[in-house]
């Protein structure tokens, strides 16, 4: 009897945040051709099941990982795995659990690689993460019209509720509000991606009406505070509580960061803030999105104080 093609795939996440968001249309345009089943840091679980992908952790030790790779492969019926990282050691995981890879050849790994999508794309993130479903069985093309892709046509009701249930715990009182990230959490080339003029523009946001929050993730609490004495800290929020939380602000001002792509993926109005980052490459993928500086280049306060009144004023109303 003639072995039954595989219908599913694996799907090993990329390491960050911004560059797992990134990857989520692609991902949705996959979900519809089949079943999924991704290995991803523990970060990356509620975000994925709110979306409704089956997520697992993937473990740090190289035999666990060999094991949590084969044991995936066994619960979904497939040997293929589509690398949405670009690593090596990503195709050498995936060949040694005896799996089939698909992804981009780089990194020296296009030998260990069943597919390969050819050379990575120099474009934006999200048109390379596309890339790699391009001409795939059962996957449609892009749409067209841009929608929030998180948490997308396939959200987990059930997964929305808890996630909701627990932001509001950490909310407490309602009112229109502004979602404020003044840490990236990690520089490029040296450089620091945090804007140094931050806290200068946050009471033209107070005189707006609008209640001050942040929520950092682990380990960044002080540097918050620090950067932003005046706002108030929701600690402890996965990433599909954080989701939720930027989608029903007034708006989003963050630098290149993960929770800026997040909250362009969940239709915030964001105010995104560059410097030594290039936005062609790795700018919050929305329409709601204004984007400011980058390529080595800070704006001026006074333009990013007019791109959140803009903000304000074309999105008078919370949520996407």
């Amino acid at each position: 009897m003639a072995t039954p093609p595989d219908t599913g795939w694996l799907l090993r996440l990329p390491n960050y945040v911004g560059d797992t968001v990134c990857a989520l249309p692609a991902l949705q345009r996959l979900a519809a051709a089949g079943p999924l089943l991704a290995l991803g840091r523990p970060w990356a679980l509620p975000l994925l099941a709110a979306a409704g992908i089956a997520a697992r952790p993937y473990p740090k030790d190289l035999a666990a990982r060999v094991t949590a790779l084969r044991e995936a492969a066994g619960a979904l019926g497939t040997r293929r795995i589509l690398l949405l990282t670009q690593s090596f050691s990503s195709a050498l995981e995936a060949r040694l659990a005896g799996l089939r890879p698909r992804g981009y050849a780089k990194d020296g790994r296009g030998w260990l690689l069943a597919e390969s999508a050819g050379p990575a794309l120099a474009g934006h993130l999200v048109a390379g993460y596309a890339g790699l479903v391009e001409g795939l069985p059962g996957v449609a093309p892009a749409a067209s019209v841009w929608t929030p892709p998180w948490p997308g046509p396939r959200a987990d009701p059930a997964q929305l509720t808890a996630a909701r249930q627990r932001l509001d715990a950490r909310l407490g009182r309602g009112g229109r509000y502004a979602l404020l990230v003044p840490r990236a959490g990690g520089g490029h080339g040296g450089a620091s991606k945090d804007w140094p003029h931050f806290a200068a523009v946050l009471p033209l946001l107070q005189r707006a009406g609008l209640r001050l929050l942040m929520a950092p993730g682990p380990g960044e609490a002080a540097a918050f505070v620090q950067a932003a004495p005046a706002a108030e800290l929701l600690e402890g929020l996965d990433l599909a509580a954080l989701g939720l939380l930027a989608a029903g602000a007034s708006v989003v001002l963050a630098p290149d960061c993960g929770p800026a792509h997040l909250a362009a993926a969940a239709g915030a109005p964001l105010v995104a803030v560059f410097g030594p980052t290039s936005p062609a490459r790795c700018r919050p993928w929305s329409p709601r999105a204004q984007v400011l500086g980058g390529d080595g280049h800070w704006p001026e306060r006074a333009e990013v104080e007019a791109a959140l009144l803009r903000c304000l004023a074309l999105h008078p109303e919370p949520g996407p």
